[in-house]
């Protein structure tokens, strides 16, 4: 009975090893795609995704608004223990 079961779980570890190999195949030769994600797949390809009607990101704006919020000074947080 005891070698059956192993027989079993054997069998379902193999098949399982050979449907994960044949979907690796599939995606690294690129006949499956990593995403279904229309977007995501833009942002992958173009390096970006922007909408019909947005303008373009200014980045250098972006990061002066970054490095304009890390340099505030910061108030010291209240103590939580009452």
């Amino acid at each position: 009975m005891l070698g059956t079961l192993f027989f079993f779980m054997a069998a379902l570890v193999v098949v399982g090893g050979l449907l994960f190999r044949g979907r690796l195949r599939r995606r690294v030769d690129g006949r499956d795609p990593m995403t279904d994600d229309p977007v995501l797949r833009e942002i992958l390809g173009k390096g970006g995704a922007q909408g019909p009607d947005e303008p373009p990101l200014d980045e250098d704006a972006i990061r002066e608004a970054e490095d304009e919020f890390w340099s505030q000074e910061w108030d010291q947080p209240e103590d939580w223990r009452g």
